[in-house]
């Protein structure tokens, strides 16, 4: 504790939420813990960071939505995704209309050996909601989504594998995806094709993550060894001119709890905030139902979820 500066330390988080001292709280905690224990910080007057996903589904994540407007403090969801330095750059190419508007994005998160180990709950659908699209996928999902600029999300196709069961003990809990794959269309002729997985047998050159761009008049690379790239002026043949983007100073988790502070000192508004993480989770709830029904999942409700923009009162799954 030391090391890190920190003054108190609790052994019960609803002893730091009584101290009147704390004004804010940073919830790091299992999927399944992050209803209560958000809502009681909330209603305890602290404004609060939670990291990713922001609840097991769509429903929970509304109750959060409720509370936070209630309790007039601000609620920022932890997608470090959008603060990252190539991502930042990709955003802002797009902003300044330098590749025209974007329609689809492809966006992966693979690993080639990364089952979560040890922690008992991360396989364990009860407890995480699901597996490499709820760990991974949602952080690519939400990227992908905000450089499309946040459509409202007509259908959803999605396949899942569970294929890695035998690299765990038998005793262990394993019920969910090692990994997963969706197919999303939006509003506006716009889509999406999103990857995510723990473990998958392919080159190991292919582990990590990728986000590819196509827009109107050029593209992106989001990640590339040597940064993020832009392409335009596409000739004939296909040809074009490559520009390095120039990516921002403060970047990554730093870049997130600068926007944290603005966000409590009312000069910014959460750019995940509640009505971003209801239409994530809606998202995510529809590829698990088609997952699970091998069938197109319509969502209807959805909302197109700005900064600014109201909940809707239902969202709705259909299996087409």
């Amino acid at each position: 504790m030391e090391d890190f500066g920190a003054t108190r330390e609790y052994g019960d988080a609803n002893d730091l939420l009584r101290d009147v001292q704390v004004d804010a709280v940073s919830v790091c905690l299992p999927n399944a813990m992050h209803l209560p224990i958000v809502t009681a910080a909330l209603k305890a007057g602290k404004h609060v960071l939670c990291e990713t996903p922001p609840a097991l589904n769509s429903g929970e994540a509304r109750k959060l939505a409720a509370v936070a407007a209630k309790a007039g403090k601000a609620l920022l969801y932890g997608f470090q995704r959008r603060f990252g330095g190539a991502e930042q750059a990709a955003r802002l190419t797009l902003d300044k209309g330098y590749v025209g508007a974007a329609y689809h994005v492809r966006a992966s998160w693979m690993r080639t050996r990364g089952i979560p180990t040890g922690t008992g709950w991360y396989a364990d659908k009860s407890k995480s909601g699901g597996g490499a699209m709820m760990d991974l996928g949602i952080q690519m999902l939400d990227l992908a989504w905000s450089l499309l600029g946040q459509p409202r999300l007509i259908n959803a196709y999605a396949v899942f594998n569970q294929r890695f069961r035998g690299a765990l003990p038998a005793e262990v809990p394993y019920d969910v995806e090692d990994a997963g794959f969706a197919l999303l269309k939006f509003e506006g002729d716009k889509s999406m094709e999103l990857s995510a997985s723990w473990a998958i047998n392919q080159p190991p050159r292919e582990h990590g993550t990728k986000c590819q761009v196509y827009a109107e008049k050029g593209a992106i690379v989001v990640y590339n060894p040597q940064g993020p790239l832009l392409y335009r002026g596409f000739g004939a043949n296909g040809e074009a001119k490559e520009t390095p983007l120039k990516t921002p100073k403060v970047v990554h988790y730093p870049a997130m709890m600068r926007h944290f502070k603005e966000c409590i000192a009312g000069t910014s508004t959460p750019a995940v905030g509640p009505a971003q993480g209801v239409v994530l989770m809606a998202m995510i709830d529809a590829i698990y139902k088609s997952a699970a029904s091998g069938k197109s999942v319509e969502l209807r409700g959805g909302g197109n979820a700005s900064a600014e923009a109201p909940i809707e009162p239902a969202l709705v799954l259909d299996v087409a």
